[in-house]
């Protein structure tokens, strides 16, 4: 103890020996070498405001003080990839500050003023709050002084993966379109402790979230996000499951997983999925059509019948069945197109657990017919066979992607030889 003693005065002395002013500008060199070293490529996830989605841009530093800035988004070159190149400087304002000091085409279209007056009132220069060799923490300054805190953060990125700007974007695009769909809606968050929200509007970033007891009108809450090729990350934590949460735990970075899934960073515990498969089938927005190259077990013979009889019968070809909800009736069914004809033919759906469904069906109640489905039930022996089948028993409904179950295969739990693959 006593030559610990000894020693702290010197430590204290050291600490204080320069000024606030060397300190200030050891950190503005400290920073502009990071920010230039191994390459000087960095991704920035930056949000401009908290009412539209947040935006990725790629920066490489350079050391005679200019930045390429690439990005691809709907404000920027009518979408499609797009760089350039301008001035990029450390200086000292609220301590260290990254400020991007000559127009940037890629990246001050968010900062500029634009027709409305206003545009989206970004910022262009960013306070350093912390960093490391692959990570740099900021906070936009110009929104700071306006009272809205926006943190955006930094990652190092290499070349390895992602030898250009432009490849980074393309698999961004790819990634995104895998990720989420608008034909399905009615996402699903769930806490670590079993607590599940409804989410929406994730195509658009611009997430809607409410207790599956509840409804988004009465308790709804809105979330901006940026979607990166790790997953989502949301501009502020989503602070309204904090009462849910033991550890007061904010959660706010997701990655994706295997099955698509996005599995929460910051507890490691809580997931964003799609609905449950039964719901997604009966979802209003998806229509699901029979991959008739994909079928198994009776299904492939009554399929190849139905197709035979429906020329020898009515002298059409058969295009196509379709597993639907029809929004004129409410009512769930298959669809199907045999030439010149279309007609419906509804099923009871029960659910019997997530990813199990059985559906039910009265052939002498024409409640479960429009004229042509009854017309070709009536007449077809092979469609009959269809719906008795396809009735007979339990189904388990399975898929590769969790979040966007397409293709989607419905198994006879009686004898799995039986199956049917849907897709849209």
């Amino acid at each position: 103890m006593l030559s610990l003693a000894a020693c702290a005065p010197s430590e204290v002395d050291d600490l204080f020996d320069e000024s606030p002013a060397a300190r200030l500008d050891n950190a503005i060199n400290n920073y502009t070498e990071l920010l230039k070293s191994n390459g000087g490529r960095w991704l920035m996830r930056y949000f401009a405001n908290p009412e539209e989605e947040g935006y990725n841009f790629i920066m490489t530093f350079h050391d005679d003080g200019s930045v390429d800035i690439s990005t691809q988004n709907s404000y920027v070159n009518d979408g499609a990839f797009y760089t350039d190149r301008s001035l990029w400087q450390v200086v000292s304002d609220y301590g260290p500050v990254l400020s991007f000091n000559t127009y940037n085409k890629a990246f001050h279209v968010f900062s500029s003023p634009q027709s409305d007056g206003s545009g989206h009132e970004g910022d262009y220069e960013f306070m350093i709050l912390s960093a490391d060799e692959n990570t740099v923490k900021l906070r936009g300054k110009k929104s700071r002084d306006k009272g809205t805190v926006i943190d955006m953060v930094m990652t190092r990125l290499s070349t390895d993966e992602y030898p250009t700007d432009e490849d980074y974007f393309t698999a961004l695009a790819n990634r995104r379109a895998r990720a989420f769909s608008s034909r399905i809606i009615n996402y699903v968050l769930t806490t670590a402790n079993g607590k599940r929200y409804i989410c929406n509007d994730v195509t658009s970033m611009l997430w809607s979230f409410y207790p599956e007891d509840g409804s988004l009108l009465d308790n709804g809450e809105y979330m901006n996000a940026i979607i990166t090729q790790d997953g989502v990350y949301f501009m502020e934590p989503l602070s309204f499951v904090t009462e849910y949460n033991e550890n007061d735990i904010p959660l706010q970075n997701f990655t994706f997983q295997e099955d698509g899934s996005l599995l929460c960073v910051d507890d490691g515990a809580s997931v964003i999925t799609g609905p449950d498969r039964v719901d997604a089938l009966q979802q209003s927005s998806a229509t699901w059509t029979v991959n008739n190259s994909n079928l198994g077990g009776e299904f492939v013979s009554i399929y190849a019948d139905i197709v035979t009889q429906c020329k020898s019968v009515f002298n059409q070809t058969f295009n196509w069945i379709q597993f639907k909800y029809n929004n004129n009736t409410a009512k769930f069914g298959i669809y199907f197109k045999n030439g010149r004809y279309t007609g419906n033919i509804y099923l009871d759906v029960i659910k019997v657990d997530s990813n199990t469904v059985r559906f039910a069906f009265d052939p002498n109640n024409d409640d479960y017919f429009d004229n042509n489905g009854k017309t070709h039930y009536t007449r077809l022996e092979s469609l009959q066979r269809f719906i008795q089948l396809l009735t007979s028993g339990e189904l388990t409904l399975s898929s590769e992607n969790v979040m966007v179950p397409n293709p989607m295969v419905l198994t006879s739990k009686s004898n799995s030889a039986n199956y049917i693959t849907v897709g849209f």
